[in-house]
Parts: C-alpha cells; sequence; structure tokens
C-alpha cells in the first residue's frame, strides 16, 4: 500500500499542470484497461487477436507513462499517444472488436475529450478536426464493407461490451472533469487569497504614503519655520548669534531626518524591487564596529549619552556585505541615539557556536510589547505617531541580514531601553542547508 501511495503522489502531485494530471490519468486507466479487456476477451471466446491487442495496449501505456514521469517533459507524449493511441491503435480495435456493435464508439467520444484537453492551440485543432474525420470514416467503411468487422460471436457479448465502453466512458471522463474541477476551486481559491493580500497591501500602501507624507513635510515645516527665524533675526541690530546658531542646527538636524527618510526609502525600494544585491567577502565585524562607531561619535554622544564598546578578541573574519552590514550598524546606532537621552548606549560584538553577534543596547525609552512584535514590519502607524519613527529602519535591517543567511531580534520594554542583536554565521551555507 505504501508503494502505491508514493506512486499516486507522484502520478498527481498538486505542482503537476493540469494536462499532466489528465495524461496520468489516462495512462493509469489505459492501463487498466487493457488487462481488463485482455481477461473479458478471454472470457467470451473473442480470440488471441483481442487478447494479444489489450494487452500490448497495457505495456504500452506502462512505458510511456513511465517514460514522460521519469524525464517531466509531457508535451510529447501528449501528442504520441493521441496518435498512437486514439488515432492509429483505437481505429484497429474498433474494426477488430465488433465494429459499431461494440463498445468502440464510446471509447471515440473520450479520445475527442483527451485529445481537447491534452494539446493546446492549432494542434489541438487539427488534431480534433482529424479525430472526428477519421472516426466517421470508421463508422461508414464498418456500414458498407460489414466484412471489415471481427464481429463479437454472441449478442450478449455485445451488450456486455457495450455496457462496459459506456461504463469506462463515463467513469473515465467524469474522473477527468472531477480533477479539472477540483484544480479550478483550488486555483479559484488561491486567487481570492490572492486578491484578498493585494487589496491588504494596496490599503497599506495608501496609509503608508498617507503617514510618510506627513513624516516628510513636519522636518520639511521646521527647516522652513527656523529659516524665516534666521533671517528675521539677520534683520536686527543686534544679533542673537547662539540663536541663529540654534536655528541652523535645527535646519541640519531636520535636513539629516530627510536624508536618512529618503535613504531609506530608497533601500526599501531596491529591495523590494529585488535590485539589492549582497556581495559577500571576507569581513572583520570587529574592525567594521570599531570604525562604525569611532566615525559616529557624534551621534553616539548626543542628548547626553555616553557610547560603552566592547569587542571580544580573537574573532575571525567572516563572509559578509561590507556596505550592507555598515547600514544595519548605522540604523542601530541611529534609532538608540534618537531615543536615549542622558543614558548609555552599549556595542558588544561576541562569537561562539559558528556565529557573531552583535548587539547594540540603549537605556531609552523603549518600544512596548505589542509593538515589538512589528518592529521589523515594512511600516508602523502607532510608532510613528507616537515617537517619530519612519518604521522603515528595522525592516530594512532585517531584510539585509536574512539576505546574510542571519538572525535578528529585539528585546525591549516601555521605559527600560532597548536592544537589538543580530547574528551572522561564521561559514557560508551551502545550498539546500537548513538553518
Amino acid at each position: 500500500m505504501g508503494a502505491i501511495k508514493t506512486i499516486y503522489r507522484k502520478l498527481f502531485d498538486a505542482g503537476l499542470d493540469f494536462r499532466a494530471r489528465i495524461f496520468n490519468t489516462l495512462g493509469l486507466l489505459g492501463i487498466a484497461l487493457g488487462f481488463f479487456f485482455a481477461v473479458f476477451n478471454i472470457y467470451i471466446g473473442a480470440g488471441m487477436g483481442g487478447v494479444l491487442g489489450n494487452l500490448s495496449a497495457s505495456v504500452f501505456a506502462i512505458i510511456v507513462l513511465w517514460q514522460a514521469n521519469k524525464k517531466q517533459i509531457f508535451k510529447p507524449f501528449f501528442l504520441f499517444t493521441v496518435i498512437v493511441v486514439f488515432i492509429v491503435l483505437f481505429p484497429i480495435m474498433f474494426f477488430g472488436a465488433g465494429g459499431y456493435y461494440s463498445g468502440m464508439p464510446c471509447f471515440f467520444v473520450f479520445a475527442v475529450v483527451f485529445t481537447v484537453l491534452m494539446l493546446e492551440g492549432r494542434l489541438r485543432t487539427v488534431f480534433t478536426i482529424l479525430e472526428f474525420i477519421l472516426y466517421l470514416a470508421c463508422f461508414l467503411i464498418a456500414y458498407y464493407r460489414p466484412e471489415t468487422i471481427v464481429a463479437i460471436p454472441t449478442e450478449a457479448g455485445i451488450l456486455q461490451d457495450i455496457i462496459i465502453g459506456c461504463l469506462v466512458s463515463a467513469v473515465v471522463l467524469a474522473i477527468a472533469i472531477r480533477q479539472h474541477i477540483v484544480i479550478y476551486d483550488r486555483k479559484q481559491k488561491e486567487l481570492e487569497n490572492l486578491n484578498e493580500q493585494l487589496q491588504s497591501l494596496s490599503r497599506m500602501k495608501d496609509e503608508f504614503l498617507q503617514n510618510m507624507s506627513h513624516e516628510l513635510r513636519t522636518p520639511l515645516t521646521n527647516m522652513v519655520n527656523y529659516a524665516i527665524d534666521t533671517l528675521r533675526e539677520l534683520k536686527r541690530d543686534d544679533l542673537n548669534v547662539s540663536e541663529m546658531e540654534y536655528g541652523q542646527n535645527r535646519i541640519r538636524d531636520e535636513g539629516e531626518r530627510l536624508r536618512r527618510m529618503v535613504n531609506q526609502l530608497l533601500d526599501v525600494t531596491a529591495i523590494e524591487g529585488g535590485r539589492q544585491i549582497i556581495k559577500k567577502e571576507p569581513l572583520s565585524l570587529a574592525a567594521l564596529l570599531s570604525r562604525v562607531a569611532d566615525a559616529n561619535k557624534n551621534t553616539l554622544n548626543d542628548n547626553g549619552n555616553r557610547a560603552d564598546f566592547e569587542i571580544q578578541d580573537g574573532l575571525p573574519e567572516i563572509p559578509a556585505d561590507m556596505d550592507a552590514i555598515e547600514r544595519v550598524l548605522l540604523n542601530l546606532i541611529s534609532n538608540a541615539a534618537r531615543h536615549t537621552k542622558q543614558g548609555v548606549i552599549a556595542m558588544r560584538l561576541t562569537g561562539s557556536d559558528g556565529w557573531q553577534e552583535i548587539r547594540v543596547s540603549d537605556t531609552g525609552e523603549g518600544i512596548s510589547p505589542e509593538i515589538q512584535s512589528q518592529v521589523f514590519l515594512r511600516y508602523i502607524e502607532r510608532e510613528s505617531k507616537v515617537t517619530g519613527r519612519s518604521g522603515m529602519g528595522l525592516y530594512i535591517c532585517k531584510k539585509l541580514i536574512d539576505a546574510h543567511d542571519g538572525e535578528i531580534g529585539i528585546e525591549s520594554g516601555r521605559e527600560k531601553g532597548a536592544a537589538v542583536w543580530f547574528r551572522l554565521p561564521v561559514h557560508e551555507k551551502r545550498a539546500g542547508e537548513n538553518s
């Protein structure tokens, strides 16, 4: 039973094209019918010609079915079956098994139906018309030249053959139509699910554009207001340099915020458009983290924060894209610095068990548990409105770490600070290797 189930799953796998499954159905029925009619011909005494013919048909069906599924190339076998079985073998069986006083006319019907189901385009039209002409010619020859027919010897045998032919044809067609309906229903359900997903994505896109417009408008408005204040100050006789410096610093900060958001938008577009290329080369995470931390001293120490830095000694280079990992680090450092005041921003690099892990933690405002489950999504509306986060930074980080076969996570609590960590494999994963 186990072997039969395995064969059945292989022949009717959901990944197979509908025509391939119809072909496999036809092949199995051809095998069964060949053996059945061989036994039936022996029972009614129809002669060894009919017995051998039916046994040959079964063997032929086995060979064709095996070869088609072994090579997973079905279209040539569709055409081969139509020509050899429907156009050559069926007319021979018609004349050798009683003509229209047999069950063969029923098989002519399902031959036409299966030709329509299996072939496509011009081939389907040509061979369907050819079968109609050929089968009509068989009937006309049998009528005008009855001596060409090998008659079934008894009236009971004729009735049995017609009944069997009708039943078999009906069952075969019913199975084919049922398969078609099952596949159609499944595809229809898939389309409905896809339509729901597309509608959801469309809503998300509209919400994203609406909120992102708000995010972009805020720093632009601030920049304009600070610039107006500066221009007013320049017209005063007693210039307040410190006030002007404050305004210029705010313009710089808002400009940096805009640049960061635009860069994130470009990153998201590249990632989702499949244009993000990861080039893995030997990389020292220790050297990269040291360089990024040194280059961003001002960011780390902004808002009265203190940077804490620790790297485990002796860590080897790993296969990674330096630019991608640097962008991840910049995102994490920027997030920590923006949401921490008079606190500590700690960076740790450790390694063990085939992984190297970087953890960026802070003592800032933290993130509530309900938001933590969403931080790696494309957009977080609540975070944006409450804290000013665009909701894209950690989404980009996750995509870049996933592209390295790595892992990323977050630990936080409201008013308890946040820690974001990511792990990268020390060795390149081989194709098909599980995580």
